[in-house]
């Protein structure tokens, strides 16, 4: 019994000792933040060696990661680098210098934000002139207005007017010869399992597998286009959803392919978004359609670091035929397309300069309305590639 109390014990005084800890480190953190011991520079002195010595007794890993000659306090620190727009932030009130300009960084923001809110169908945001004629186009080389208007982004990401060059990204020829008897279109489904609202079980004509063999019916019979259609599963494990590898096993299968048919050029991953308690439905010739999302991966962190073990060197061409295409449907289909998404990873959009990972609908669509968002997106598609 005297061994069990001395255990009890000493698990209840580690137990006292870490809130302890905890409560003295959150009272000097929120303390600093609200400017309590910044009136005087003596306790600013001492709230920086207090700072410093909560962090290193109750959270040693900061005192490891952060040196004594380093002027930020370790919890700020930590904050900076767990939430880079803090960060950002932070470094600005301090007068550091960063990649991106001041309104560079609110554009970012507002894009970021708006991600929140890219719920409703987009409509064309080009406002027509007095006269009735179309808008100027050169309002699709500014960098404010092309981000805010015609992209969403991600958290975990960042761009810059440099990476996103309407002049430049709109200039790219997209265009592409049409030879039927070469394929030259490839599509496939890195989450092969995805579903809609009144899909059947054990049916796969109802998965966006099924709308992947209507997207390549189309293209195929009313467009004459030769297109592969690779309906392999790479997010089953076993017979147990996984998709923790799903893009590396897609990738491999879509290298095969694509040495096997060099003379594909358009490479689409087509997907079923999903997102709680949100459908998104829009009209196209008269029918209800699911509506779409571009998403492009960036290999770029929030922080404007490149992601070095992810390289994509078609960043520039995905971007340009996403956009290109967006633009095509705001007059083939206006309100069909969502924003594009830029988000941190690659997505296997390195494997050809003119791939796409197509988001279409959400778990709450119906198989009818994927299949009306096909016929949209492949008119949209055929435009683009004809130069039309």
């Amino acid at each position: 019994m005297k061994l069990l109390d001395k255990i009890i014990r000493a698990a209840l005084l580690c137990c006292m000792t870490a809130l302890g800890g905890y409560i003295i480190v959150r009272t000097v953190a929120i303390a600093g933040e609200n400017g309590v011991f910044r009136d005087t520079p003596l306790l600013s002195a001492i709230y920086d060696k207090a700072e410093k010595w909560t962090a290193g007794t109750f959270i040693p890993v900061l005192s490891y990661a952060v040196e004594e000659t380093e002027s930020e306090p370790p919890l700020s620190r930590l904050t900076g680098e767990l939430f880079p727009l803090y960060g950002y932030m932070s470094r600005q009130k301090n007068g550091e210098p960063s990649v991106e300009s001041r309104s560079e960084y609110e554009m970012i923001v507002r894009a970021q934000a708006q991600a929140e809110e890219n719920k409703q169908p987009r409509g064309n945001y080009l406002p027509d002139r007095a006269d009735g004629t179309e808008p100027a186009d050169e309002r699709l080389t500014d960098f404010e207005y092309l981000l805010y208007h015609y992209f969403s982004m991600d958290m975990t990401t960042t761009i810059d007017a440099q990476r996103l060059d309407g002049e430049k990204l709109l200039s790219m020829d997209m265009t592409m010869e049409k030879r039927p008897d070469d394929p030259q279109i490839l599509i496939y489904h890195t989450h092969s399992q995805e579903a809609f609202a009144d899909s059947v079980e054990g049916d796969e004509s109802t998965t966006i597998v099924g709308i992947g063999d209507y997207l390549t019916e189309i293209l195929t019979e009313q467009y004459g286009y030769n297109v592969i259609h690779e309906r392999g599963v790479f997010d089953l494990v076993d017979g147990v959803l996984d998709r923790n590898l799903a893009y590396d096993f897609s990738e491999a299968a879509v290298r095969e392919i694509l040495e096997q048919y060099p003379s594909i050029q358009v490479v689409i991953d087509l997907h079923r978004d999903g997102v709680d308690g949100t459908r998104f439905v829009t009209e196209y010739n008269g029918k209800p359609a699911a509506q779409l999302m571009f998403i492009a991966g960036m290999s770029r962190t929030a922080d404007g670091q490149d992601i070095t073990y992810l390289p994509n060197p078609y960043i520039q061409e995905n971007l340009a035929f996403a956009l290109q295409l967006q633009l095509e449907a705001e007059t083939a289909a206006p309100g069909l397309m969502r924003n594009i998404y830029l988000m941190a990873y690659r997505f296997n959009l390195h494997l050809r300069p003119m791939s796409l990972l197509l988001e279409a609908g959400t778990q709450l669509s119906t198989v009818a309305e994927e299949k009306n968002a096909m016929e949209a997106f492949a008119e949209i598609l055929d435009k683009v590639l004809r130069g039309a």
